[in-house]
């Protein structure tokens, strides 16, 4: 879901080797550059980017570009996206040449945080042999941002599952949350060596439930965590045998996974812990029959639910 976009004037384009130009004319709604015969160049343009909004970090979702050129013979070859000194997009081997003034988007992998300020630079080569040839008409060039709530992870580890690694894991629930507009950022893993622990009693693993005191004593390992970070425990079982439990102790919002865990086990049990309940459908993430046994994946959430995760303390900024 995007909630901002910034853009800049084709006429704040800066040319990196001046030289190669045979012209560079700034008119009412856009910047015209003319490229000397058979030179290339980068063109940057800065886009003024508020870092963070309402506590928030934003995050880099695309960078678009409006413009024209003459002929094919001046084409954008190159596409960069950078924050700061880190580029975190880029598009080599194009060629582009769009003889109307039209919106190219180029997606930025990964969603990335903005820390620094965005610019877009664009590769460019001239082939022409007239100035009519060598034209490039730049209107504008921007960004579009997401602003979503995040949910900090920390991975803590007795037993590695078996089935589907953590990553896997982590991978799923992102596929899950992140459409909902809920980012999941793996804040911290550490490797604990705890063997009583690594097949914890979990009781009837009811939410709102007493803890048992092996949960209490597991759950009480939450090294570097925040108040409202999410802790999850991987372990080799339960007892009695589940594939997760996220009945936690109050003031340590956290789960247990089972090695066994089937790809969806982690989010499930994390929705549990952001106030979800199970649900009859099959499709769905919270269905109440086993995560092994859901259909049609990826599961979904519902509005009802997605309203009640991100009303959570647990959803927070960065």
């Amino acid at each position: 879901m995007l909630t901002h976009a910034m853009w800049v004037h084709g006429h704040q384009v800066r040319v990196e080797n001046p030289e190669r130009m045979a012209q560079v004319w700034r008119a009412g709604f856009f910047a015209r550059l003319v490229g000397r015969p058979s030179t290339t160049n980068w063109l940057h343009l800065p886009v003024p980017t508020p870092v963070i909004v309402d506590d928030k970090r934003q995050m880099v979702h695309s960078a678009l570009v409006r413009l024209r050129t003459g002929s094919p013979r001046a084409k954008i070859t190159n596409v960069h996206v950078f924050d700061g000194t880190r580029r975190i997009a880029a598009y080599d081997g194009l060629s582009l040449s769009p003889s109307a003034f039209g919106m190219e988007r180029f997606d930025v992998p990964g969603r990335p945080d903005v820390w620094e300020g965005l610019g877009v630079t664009l590769g460019v080569r001239f082939d022409g042999t007239t100035n009519a040839e060598n034209t490039i008409e730049i209107a504008s060039a921007g960004v579009d941002l997401t602003l979503v709530q995040t949910i900090r992870l920390h991975v803590k580890t007795l037993t590695a599952p078996t089935r589907f690694t953590i990553d896997q894991m982590i991978a799923a629930m992102r596929q899950v949350y992140e459409p909902a507009g809920i980012r999941v950022v793996r804040a911290s893993d550490q490797t604990l060596n705890l063997p009583a622990l690594d097949i914890v009693d979990i009781g009837e693993c009811n939410m709102g439930q007493t803890p048992t005191a092996e949960q209490t004593t597991l759950y009480g390992n939450r090294n570097s965590a925040g108040a409202n970070d999410v802790v999850v425990y991987f372990v080799r079982a339960t007892n009695p045998p589940t594939n997760g439990c996220a009945a936690h102790p109050a003031g340590r919002p956290g789960a247990v996974v089972a090695s066994g865990a089937s790809r969806w086990t982690l989010a499930h049990e994390v929705g549990h812990v952001l106030g979800l309940r199970h649900v009859t459908p099959t499709d769905r993430l919270m269905m109440g029959g086993g995560t092994n046994n859901i259909t049609n994946p990826p599961p979904d959430l519902v509005g009802t639910e997605v309203t009640t995760m991100l009303a959570s303390a647990l959803t927070q900024g960065p």
